[in-house]
């Protein structure tokens, strides 16, 4: 009995050993460099060309798999299968870690971005915000004249999201990106089996590390669905910090031809720049607002009444969750970082590489003219 507790006591120890070695890399700068430049370019396009490609999410069935046989081990072998499942937890984390968790420690994308424009304050002034709000406005007002259309099947919506995501990221600025993975990263956008509760959850996607898929929630609206899907494939390209994700998703869409993509990525500026201008001058928020066509404010309107539908304890739980786990990946904010999007944006603007800052002086001028 003595030697079976030992046993068990050393498969345990040997798991959190290996998870801790994980987390231990992470601050080790030149495994951190080595892991951004050498392994992960090497690592991704396997991981996409094994389960990338398929239409339907694998990461979901092993997850599903995984939970039976901790059950199962749980059930019949009791402080064996703790032991075991000690160990294999730990594997797990130092998987997580190897495959994508040391993403987090990457150089940060604001220093490959030009800084702002000199200011007397810390923040940015609030005229500055409203003027690229407004400018934005128009952007998703010349984008929803578009021919945009969602309709159809989900399969065929998603086929073209992949599409136009696939051509959008192809054509962003090779200064911008966090590791040589252009042109091997293809991974498709999935829906996930599991909408039903990531809704709940409050969840708009998710990016599944050991297979390297971006999966979303298919019963989120559908403008929502190529900005979403844009922010997880950012993910599979090495940007893991949310506010980089989203700013490269953003970036990704508008320089996609799909016009549906174009005009979720429009939205998504937009509604960027408005959350931050709300904040600071709830008034000029207030005019803007009220010079958008009908069909961006119903748009605008249904995504925020989706997530607001879905409000609850779970989602209450879910964002806990999300904050520890952001803030044990070394991101001091936590869930915080998800609101400082807005910054980002505002610097990609002032990069002239990205072509934002044309794109919305040409919907500015299109305004005037109209």
């Amino acid at each position: 009995m003595t030697t079976v507790r030992a046993g068990n006591f050393r498969l345990a120890f040997a798991g959190l050993i290996a998870g801790a070695s994980g987390r231990i890399l992470a601050e080790l700068p030149a495994v951190v460099e080595w892991h951004r430049a050498v392994f992960f370019p090497w690592l991704s396009p396997k991981l996409q060309r094994a389960f990338g490609a398929t239409v339907s999410t694998v990461g979901e069935v092993m997850a599903l798999l995984l939970i039976g046989l901790t059950l199962g081990a749980l059930l019949f072998y009791r402080t064996r299968g703790i032991a075991t499942l000690a160990f294999a937890f730990g594997l797990l984390v130092f998987a997580f870690y190897g495959s994508w968790g040391l993403a987090y420690r990457y150089p940060a994308l604001s220093g490959r971005l030009s800084p702002l424009r000199a200011t007397a304050h810390s923040e940015e002034p609030a005229d500055r915000l409203a003027e690229l709000t407004e400018r934005s406005a128009q952007l998703a007002t010349r984008a929803s004249s578009s021919p945009v259309s969602s309709a159809g099947p989900e399969a065929d919506f998603l086929a073209r999201i992949n599409g136009g995501l696939r051509d959008g990221f192809a054509r962003l600025p090779r200064s911008i990106e966090v590791t040589p993975v252009r042109g091997t990263v293809s991974g498709l956008v999935k829906l996930s089996r599991v909408s039903f509760a990531m809704s709940r959850l409050q969840l708009a996607g998710y990016y599944f590390p050991w297979t390297g898929e971006a999966q979303i929630n298919a019963e989120m609206p559908r403008t929502l669905w190529p900005r979403v899907g844009a922010h997880e494939q950012a993910h599979q390209r090495g940007f893991a910090r949310e506010d980089e994700a989203t700013v490269m998703g953003v970036l990704a869409c508008l320089s996609s031809t799909d016009p549906a993509v174009f005009y979720s990525g429009a939205l998504g500026l937009f509604a960027g720049f408005d959350r931050e201008l709300g904040r600071v001058d709830a008034e000029a928020r207030r005019q803007i607002r009220a010079s958008l066509p009908r069909r961006v404010v119903d748009d605008l309107d249904n995504e925020a009444a989706f997530w607001k539908a879905h409000e609850g304890v779970a989602g209450v739980v879910s964002e806990k969750v999300n904050d520890t786990y952001l803030k044990a990946q070394g991101v001091s904010s936590g869930i915080a970082s998800y609101s400082e999007t807005t910054h980002l944006l505002m610097q990609a603007v002032e990069t002239k590489a990205t072509g934002l800052d044309l794109l919305l002086r040409v919907s500015e001028a299109a305004s005037v003219l109209k």
